[in-house]
């Protein structure tokens, strides 16, 4: 009988095989490193509500990114809390008191009306005197700070490695340090997958009928250069440092030019900062490594958002990177959409997801369209983590 394969065990891959599990599908899933990696493991690990999105009205963004919030909360609850968000707000700035209070009340409005509830504390604000006590930002023109609450994972790779566990456990197949080197077609419709262990060499076919690619920037390579895929050519990261760190539950946003453009988030990690997400252009690299060009421009940002903190190359304790999806190859915007697309032989199946956030919507999303049936039996009396 044949099989349905998933490429890559990051967030989209795990959700998409639980997802299938849930439908009475044992999947193989298939990852080229034997630990989580990638985009995945290496994110700032926060799960953004959609307070952020209604700067721009996107409203269908959301309302995604709240039931994505819901689904983290819901499901992985030990895995996942509330993170106090503070941004500080300054005179003669376009984010000011008056534009969070307009934002809060939007927001609060569209959860009732649409259902939305997701389990955090409510949005406020604090004053300026509570802003400079708990963080050493710049001072002058400040007026206080706007505070909501988004979902923080506590830690990526741990939350991964029970998700796959948990695929195990329900009679999935995880295959570890294993890479899908080929596909084998007739009459256009996919009829089998050719894989190579990594550790040994050793190479296996399997008879697939249906094959769903989930490998992030990697995705597409086991078809070959002759099909055109989807780009992933923002090269995004974020910085471990050796400096003062906001209150333990909080994260600080900040910008260089005060109250205004791009912002960076500072969070405490352990004993030390954790600083991101930076961005830049990186079309055609096939490995995430932030250049020394990178971080020295990635600390003359945090220097402007801390200009009262010393701090130097060596401040650099280490990266996390990863490769995101883009629109048009150039790495100059990134792709905010979620996908689903069938670029290859009947039966090829490829997902990308622009945020780690909805990632599990799009895997729900494809397993309802896809495998429509009542869950069956199992064995030992498995039930879901929310029941």
């Amino acid at each position: 009988m044949p099989e349905t394969v998933i490429i890559g065990a990051g967030i989209q891959g795990a959700t998409l095989a639980l997802a299938a599990l849930e439908r009475g599908v044992c999947p193989i899933l298939v990852d080229r490193d034997d630990q989580p990696s990638g985009a995945s493991v290496n994110s700032y690990g926060i799960v953004h509500g959609g307070l952020r999105y209604l700067q721009s009205m996107n409203i269908p963004r959301w309302v995604r990114s709240r039931r994505a919030q819901n689904w983290y909360i819901d499901r992985y609850p030990h895995q996942v809390r509330p993170l106090r968000c503070v941004m500080p707000l300054y005179a003669g700035a376009p984010r000011s008191p008056r534009l969070f209070a307009l934002a809060r009340g939007f927001d609060r409005m569209l959860r009732t009306a649409l259902g939305q509830h997701v389990p955090l504390p409510e949005d406020g604000a604090c004053s300026r005197q509570e802003v400079l006590q708990a963080y050493d930002v710049a001072s002058h023109g400040l007026l206080g700070g706007a505070v909501w609450y988004d979902a923080q994972l506590l830690n990526p790779p741990a939350l991964l490695r029970e998700m796959l566990a948990e695929v195990e456990q329900r009679g999935g197949v995880v295959l570890r340090s294993t890479e899908v080197t080929g596909l084998i077609e007739q009459g256009g419709r996919l009829q089998a997958v050719q894989l190579r262990n990594a550790s040994d060499g050793r190479e296996q076919r399997i008879a697939a009928d249906r094959l769903f690619d989930c490998g992030g920037a990697q995705a597409g390579r086991c078809m070959g250069p002759a099909r055109r895929v989807p780009s992933a050519a923002v090269l995004a990261f974020n910085l471990l440092m050796d400096i003062p760190a906001p209150p333990a539950s909080d994260a600080y946003a900040l910008s260089p030019t005060p109250g205004r453009g791009r912002s960076f988030f500072f969070r405490r990690y352990g004993a030390a900062t954790l600083v991101g997400t930076f961005y830049r252009p990186a079309p055609g690299i096939l490995s995430p490594e932030p250049t020394a060009e990178d971080v020295r421009s990635a600390l003359s940002s945090i220097r402007q958002c801390l200009p009262n903190v010393e701090l130097d190359e060596g401040s650099v304790l280490a990266t996390y990177a990863g490769l995101l999806p883009d629109r048009d190859g150039s790495g100059r915007a990134l792709h905010p959409g979620d996908r689903h697309l069938r670029p290859g032989p009947e039966g090829y199946h490829m997902l990308v997801s622009g945020k780690l956030t909805t990632a599990p919507l799009l895997s729900e999303q494809v397993a309802r369209r896809l495998w429509p049936a009542a869950p069956l039996p199992r064995a030992g009396g498995w039930r879901p983590r929310h029941a």
